[in-house]
C-alpha cells in the first residue's frame, strides 16, 4: 500500500476525528452552517438526483435530507467515516474510489455533484478524467458545485498545505481552462468561502472581512493593474454547469 492509500483509509482517524462528533446535534449545526453557504446553489427540484463526491462522514447528505431531497447518494473511500456517516444518514454511502463510481453511472443520469474539499487530493491528470466523468454523468444544465484551496489568496498557502494529501490549490482560471476540457458551460460561477453573517458575531467578522479584503483588492491594483475576479478567501466555491449541448 503506497502513502497516499495509507492515509486514505485511515483519514478519519489521522483527520476526521478531530472536528467529527457521532450525534445529531453536530449533524444538525453542520447542516445549518453548510445551508448558509450553499442555498443559492442547491437544486431546486427535490426530486434531483444527488451525488457527494468524498463525502466524509455524510454531512452534506444529511443536509440535503434535511431538506427534503429525496435521490441522494454520497461516496467516499475511508469505511470508517462512512461507518459513521450511515448512523446519521438514510441515502447510500458508497465505499468506492469516486472515479472508478463515476465510470460506472450512467450517462445523464444526475442533477447535482458536489466536491466538498475533494479535487484538490487527486493528480491533475486524475482531476480531467474526474471532471469529465461528472460532466457526462450530469443532465444537460446539471452543476458541479466544489469547494477547493484558493491559490489566489495570499492565505492560501495555508489551507494548500494543510493536509498532507494536498496535491495542489486552483485559481478561477483553473477552472475556466477545465470547463472547456471537460464539457462544461464557460460561463463558470465563484465564490469566496468567507464569514456568513448570521448573528452579531459574525456579522462583525464578515464586516472586517471585507476591509482586509479591500486591502488584498488595492495590492493586486497596484501591483498588476487587476483585481484578479475579488475570489481571496483561502478556499474557494466553484460552480460548474453541464453545456446544453
Amino acid at each position: 500500500m503506497n502513502s497516499t492509500a495509507e492515509i486514505t483509509n485511515a483519514y478519519y482517524q489521522t483527520t476526521a476525528a478531530r472536528s467529527h462528533e457521532a450525534t445529531l446535534r453536530y449533524y444538525e449545526e453542520n447542516a445549518a452552517a453548510l445551508l448558509r453557504r450553499f442555498r443559492r446553489w442547491l437544486p431546486e427540484s427535490k426530486d434531483a438526483n444527488c451525488l457527494d463526491l468524498a463525502c466524509g462522514c455524510g454531512e452534506f447528505v444529511f443536509l440535503l435530507e434535511t431538506l427534503g431531497y429525496k435521490n441522494v447518494a454520497g461516496v467516499d473511500l475511508c469505511e470508517e467515516e462512512l461507518i459513521h456517516g450511515r448512523k446519521f444518514v438514510k441515502a447510500p454511502l458508497f465505499d468506492a474510489d469516486v472515479l472508478d463510481f463515476l465510470r460506472t453511472s450512467s450517462t445523464a443520469s444526475l442533477n447535482f455533484i458536489t466536491a466538498l474539499n475533494f479535487l484538490e487530493h487527486v493528480s491533475k491528470e486524475k482531476l480531467l478524467e474526474i471532471l469529465r466523468e461528472c460532466s457526462r454523468v450530469l443532465r444537460p444544465g446539471g452543476t458541479l458545485v466544489a469547494m477547493v484551496p484558493n491559490a489566489v489568496s495570499p492565505f492560501g498557502s495555508l489551507t494548500r498545505h494543510w493536509d498532507i494529501t494536498h496535491e495542489w490549490a486552483f485559481t478561477t482560471n483553473n477552472f475556466r481552462q477545465l470547463a472547456t476540457l471537460c464539457g462544461f458551460s464557460p460561463d463558470v460561477n465563484f465564490r469566496e468561502c468567507g464569514p456568513e453573517p448570521h448573528g452579531l458575531v459574525s456579522a462583525a467578522r464578515f464586516a472586517l472581512w471585507q476591509l482586509v479584503r479591500a486591502g488584498i483588492a488595492m495590492r493586486l491594483l497596484v501591483e498588476l493593474g487587476t483585481t484578479k475576479d475579488r475570489i481571496y478567501t483561502m478556499d474557494m466555491l466553484v460552480k460548474l454547469r453541464r453545456a446544453s449541448n
